[in-house]
């Protein structure tokens, strides 16, 4: 009984943390989208990276909470089963570490969050 509960506290301090990164990286690539800059290829790339990073970051994040329902059994699916959900947190992870460490531009990632 206190194991599960110690494991729901987790899985929500979890769930928080990547919801606030979730928010910092949105904010951040609003940031770059709205700034006034010269059309320069680093700031495409960095734009372009941000979004990518932004749109993964979500598709993480949900696949996260889709995984957590699955394995508390609220979702009953034949579709979404825990190896599915685990699978796309995988690959949405694995997306987010390319774009940040591959697309956006080194002195670009030292501004962000």
């Amino acid at each position: 009984m206190v194991d599960e509960i110690i494991g729901y506290v987790v899985v929500v301090f979890l769930i928080t943390g990547f919801t606030y990164g979730f928010v910092r990286q949105l904010q951040h690539t609003l940031t770059l989208h709205k700034a006034d800059k010269t059309a320069v290829l680093n700031d495409r790339r960095t734009l372009f990276g941000n979004y990518i990073a932004c749109l993964s970051f979500g598709g993480f994040l949900i696949s996260y909470m889709l995984n957590v329902l699955v394995a508390m059994r609220i979702i009953h699916s034949s579709i979404l089963t825990s190896n599915n959900t685990s699978f796309s947190c995988f690959v949405f992870l694995a997306v987010l570490l390319i774009a940040k460490f591959g697309v956006i531009p080194k002195r670009c990632r030292q501004m962000s969050y």
